[in-house]
């Protein structure tokens, strides 16, 4: 049975609220970008189900890719040997980093398993929710400016964990939890905004999750 008084002090599970260093960033952009090129499957632990997420924020990249490379390429005609000596390890730097940040997000979905619901950003942190905190989850499309756990302006007991501004499902807390920040100071929160690719599905299976209390 749910016991609301142990809920008040529930706390949503962060990853580190270290900084990684540039040395530590640059090396998981690589890495998945390596797998993500590789086509290796995503580490998945027995009975973790991934929900996918952020492809129009991908294809907003591999647009800007396509487009800076075309463009790259034409300026590179026009500019003297020296300048194309410094154009083109830039080109292949934006391409590395773009690249890379689709890698990242693309390996990183959101996880559901027996216990935990795992929000997921790549680059800009995650969250974990126990599925007992959980009350409902539906689909519902809006915009919450910023990326990462962020709080949604003019809700203040909502956050959003995004790569992207859109969202298209809203999770509600049976109470509210202490939810760590991208920037700022944690909030107490009772609805968590976020992102999936299929939002139809994803409701359905954390729908069925918390039915079953975490058995599904």
């Amino acid at each position: 049975m749910h016991d609301p008084a142990a809920a008040e002090h529930v706390e949503a599970e962060p990853v580190s609220r270290r900084t990684r260093t540039a040395k530590q960033w640059t090396a998981a952009l690589l890495g998945d970008l390596w797998k993500w090129v590789a086509r290796k499957p995503v580490p998945l632990s027995e009975g973790q189900e991934p929900i996918r997420h952020s492809s129009d924020v991908r294809m907003l990249v591999w647009a800007f890719v396509v487009t800076d490379l075309l463009a790259g390429v034409l300026a590179d005609t026009m500019l003297p040997p020296v300048g194309r000596a410094l154009h083109v390890p830039w080109m292949v730097f934006t391409l590395v980093l773009s690249l890379g940040f689709c890698a990242m997000t693309a390996r990183a979905p959101h996880l559901l398993d027996a216990g935990t619901l795992r929000l997921r950003t790549g680059p800009f942190r995650e969250v974990t929710l126990p599925i007992e905190a959980l009350a409902s989850v539906r689909v519902a499309h809006g915009s919450s400016q910023g990326y990462g756990l962020r709080r949604v302006p003019g809700d203040d007991d909502a956050v959003a964990c995004t790569v992207g501004s859109a969202t298209n499902l809203v999770i509600e807390l049976r109470e509210p939890l202490l939810v760590p920040l991208r920037k700022g100071e944690p909030v107490r929160a009772r609805r968590i905004h976020t992102v999936a690719d299929e939002p139809g599905p994803a409701a359905r299976l954390i729908s069925r999750a918390i039915a079953g209390g975490g058995q599904r």
